[in-house]
C-alpha cells in the first residue's frame, strides 16, 4: 500500500466526525463554516503526523480501530445532547446522572481496552524474542582462542563522544560550513571504525543550491587505537547525496518510507563493500498482533538512493561481512530485550506470561536490561559481527544475572545468576575506585566488555574497562583495568598514556594473568576440526571418538570430564571445532580432559 492510501486509512478513522459537522452546518453556516476548517485542520495534522511519524500498516489499522470506535462514541453523545426529545429528558436530573454514569462507563472500557491492546502488544513481543532465544545455562560468554587477535587488536576502546571530538578537530577540511550529522561502527576491511558524517548546515543547504543534499565526506576513527590519526574521506559533488539525517528528500530513511510503508527505519549507516561505499538500512515491522520484528535489510545506493538489494529476515544469514547490524538498536532494547525481560519469569509454565515478575523480587525473574551497558554493542570476532548486552536482576544492579550475544541468525543468554558474577556497572565503580582524583577535570568510565581468558585456574569471566580522562569536551584514553568478574582482588590496571590502543590493552591482560601464574603453569589449548565421529559401549559407558583434522584421534568419556564438558561431546558433529587439553594412557591413547564446542 502507497503512502496515500495508508493515508486515507487513516482519514477513514475520522470520517464518522462528518455527521457532526453536516448537523452543524444545517444549524448555523458560521457555526459550519468553523466545523468544516476545523476538520480539514484535522486531518491535515493527521497527515503531517502519519508522515513524520513514518506510521506503518499495522500502525495505521491500529489507529483506525482505537480513533475510530472514540469518534463514533463522539458522534453518539453529539446526538444524545442534541436531539429534542432526549434534551427534555437531560433536564431531569435522574436521568442527567445516568447518561453521566453511562458516558463514564464508556471511556473507562475504552481506556482499558486500549491498555490491554498496549499489555498484550508486549507480551506478543516479548514472545517473539523468546522464540529466538537459546538459554545456556552451563558455559561461559566470548570464550577466547587466540587473545591477541580477539582482544588485544579488536577491543572497542573508543566511545561515541570521543570519535565525534577527534572528528570535530579534523573537520576543517570540508570547509566551514559542514555540520556532524551521524556516527556509526562500521566495518572496513576487517576493522571496526567509528565512521563521522559530515554535510552542509541546513542553512548553508537553504540558501546555496549547489551544497543542497549532499554528504561533503566520512572521517574514519579506529575503535581500538584511540591514538591513530583519524582516516578522512572527501566525496566530489553528486557522488554520496543520500545519507541519514541530511536535510529533505535526501534523508535516505524518507526516501525508504516512500518506497515501501510496511517498515519502519531506525537504524542506518554508511558501509564499504569493498569496491564503493553503500547505506544499510534496518527495517522493523509489526506483525496482525502488534508484536515488532525485524523486516530485513536494505542496501542502498548512495548516489540515488535506489534500492540495490533487500534481505528478508529469512535471508539476514546471507547478508554480507560489511553489513555490521542487521537489526536497530531501538528493536533491540525497547521492543524486544526490555520487553523479554519484563515478561520472562522461569517459574512460570512456558517462561513468557501476562503477568509475570509479580513479586518484583522473584528469584526467577531474568531482569531488566542491564543499566550497567549504556546501549547494545556490536563486536566482530572470528570474521563474523554480532551484538551483546548484559542484564542484571532487578532488585540487584551489583549482579550479573546474564549475557546476551545476538547474531544475525539467532540468540544465546548465557544465564549466570548462580555464578555471583558482578555487573558491568559495579565493575566500572570498582575500576574508577582504583584511581586518585586527578587535579584536574575527572576520569569517566565507559563501556565494559565481557571476556572469558583461559588460567591456571581454569577460564576465568573478566570486565575489560576503558577508563577516560575528560575536561571540557576533550577526552583521552587515560587507563585500561581488567578486572575477574567473581575474585575482584585479581584487578590489573595499566596507564594508556603514550601507548597504542592494543598495547595497553595487552599489557593490562598480562598483568591480570600474572596473578594466576604462581603455582600451576597456564593450560595449553589443542584446537582442530572434526572430520568423523564414532562411539561404541564399554562397561555400559558410551565412548566418543573423534577423527580431528589435525592428525590426532582423541576418545572421550564420563571418567575423564565433567558434565560441562560431555554435553559439548554430545553435541559435537562432523565439521565442527573443538578446544581441548588430553593425556595419553599406557597404551598410546588420548583422553580428553577438557572439551569445549566452540
Amino acid at each position: 500500500m502507497s503512502y496515500i492510501g495508508i493515508t486515507l486509512l487513516l482519514f477513514l478513522a475520522y470520517l464518522p466526525l462528518l455527521w457532526i459537522v453536516i448537523h452543524l452546518y444545517r444549524k448555523s453556516s458560521t457555526f459550519g463554516g468553523m466545523a468544516i476548517g476545523f476538520y480539514c485542520l484535522l486531518l491535515f495534522f493527521v497527515w503531517v503526523f502519519g508522515f513524520v511519524a513514518r506510521t506503518i500498516y499495522a500502525g495505521a489499522i491500529e489507529h483506525l480501530l482505537l480513533v475510530g470506535i472514540l469518534n463514533i462514541l463522539l458522534v453518539i453523545i453529539f446526538e444524545l445532547f442534541t436531539g429534542r426529545i432526549i434534551r427534555e429528558l437531560t433536564t431531569r436530573r435522574r436521568f442527567r446522572r445516568k447518561i453521566t454514569s453511562a458516558l463514564v462507563f464508556i471511556i473507562v472500557t475504552v481506556i482499558l481496552i486500549n491498555s490491554l491492546l498496549n499489555i498484550n502488544k508486549t507480551l506478543q513481543s516479548a514472545r517473539t524474542f523468546e522464540e529466538m532465544v537459546t538459554i545456556d545455562y552451563s558455559t561461559l560468554p566470548f570464550v577466547v582462542s587466540d587473545e591477541v587477535t580477539e582482544i588485544d587488536n579488536s577491543i572497542r576502546l573508543v566511545t561515541k563522544e570521543f570519535a565525534i571530538s577527534r572528528a570535530e578537530q579534523n573537520k576543517a577540511i570540508f570547509g566551514s560550513n559542514v555540520m556532524y550529522i551521524q556516527a556509526n561502527v562500521i566495518l572496513v576491511n576487517n576493522t571496526l571504525y567509528w565512521c563521522i558524517v559530515y554535510a552542509p548546515r541546513f542553512s548553508a543547504q537553504f540558501w546555496q543550491p549547489g551544497l543542497f543534499n549532499k554528504v561533503s565526506g566520512l572521517i574514519l576513527i579506529d575503535v581500538n587505537n584511540p591514538n591513530a590519526e583519524p582516516i578522512i574521506i572527501e566525496f566530489p559533488d553528486g557522488t554520496f547525496n543520500y545519507a541519514e539525517d541530511l536535510w529533505r528528500n535526501h534523508n535516505v530513511n524518507l526516501k525508504s518510507y516512500r518506497r515501501s510503508q510496511t517498515a519502519k527505519y531506525y537504524r542506518s549507516y554508511p558501509a564499504w563493500t569493498g569496491e564503493k561505499w553503500v547505506y544499510v538500512v534496518t527495517r522493523t515491522t509489526r506483525n496482525v498482533y502488534g508484536a515488532w520484528h525485524s523486516d530485513g535489510v536494505d542496501i542502498v545506493d548512495v548516489k540515488t538512493g535506489e534500492l540495490i538489494n533487500h534481505y528478508g529476515p529469512e535471508e539476514l544469514r546471507q547478508t554480507p561481512d560489511y553489513v555490521l547490524q542487521v537489526y536497530s538498536e531501538i528493536l533491540l532494547e525497547d521492543y524486544w530485550i526490555k520487553k523479554w525481560g519484563i515478561k520472562r519469569d522461569l517459574s512460570a509454565s512456558g517462561n513468557i506470561r501476562l503477568f509475570s515478575g509479580f513479586p518484583n523480587y522473584s528469584p526467577d525473574r531474568i531482569g531488566f536490561y542491564g543499566e550497567g551497558v549504556e546501549d547494545i554493542r556490536y563486536v566482530f570476532r572470528k570474521n563474523s559481527s554480532f551484538a551483546f548486552f548484559a542484564t542484571h536482576p532487578l532488585n540487584a544492579p551489583e549482579t550479573l544475572a546474564g549475557i546476551g550475544v545476538v547474531t544475525k541468525t539467532d540468540v544465546t543468554f548465557y544465564d549466570l545468576r548462580s555464578e555471583g558474577f558482578i555487573s558491568a556497572s559495579t565493575a566500572a565503580q570498582i575500576a574508577k575506585g582504583q584511581l586518585t582524583v586527578p587535579n584536574e577535570g575527572s576520569y569517566i568510565v565507559q563501556m565494559p566488555v565481557p571476556f572469558t581468558l583461559n588460567t591456571s585456574l581454569g577460564n576465568r569471566l573478566v570486565w575489560i574497562i576503558p577508563i577516560y580522562w575528560e575536561s571540557g569536551t576533550v577526552q583521552r584514553l587515560s587507563h585500561i583495568c581488567i578486572l575477574d568478574a567473581k575474585e575482584t582482588s585479581y584487578i590489573a590496571i595499566t596507564n594508556a598514556e603514550g601507548l597504542t590502543g592494543s598495547e595497553a590493552v595487552k599489557e593490562a591482560r598480562l598483568s591480570y594473568k600474572s596473578f594466576f601464574s604462581g603455582s600451576k603453569p597456564e593450560k595449553i589449548y589443542s584446537y582442530a576440526q572434526v572430520e568423523k565421529v564414532g562411539t561404541y559401549v564399554k562397561d555400559g559407558n558410551s565412548i566418543f571418538v573423534f577423527s580431528l583434522n589435525d592428525s590426532r584421534t582423541i576418545r572421550c568419556s564420563r571418567d575423564y570430564l565433567n558434565d560441562t564438558h560431555w554435553n559439548d561431546v554430545v553435541l559435537t558433529d562432523v565439521g565442527d571445532n573443538i578446544k581441548y587439553t588430553f593425556i595419553e594412557d599406557d597404551n598410546g591413547i588420548l583422553w580428553a580432559t577438557e572439551f569445549y564446542l566452540l
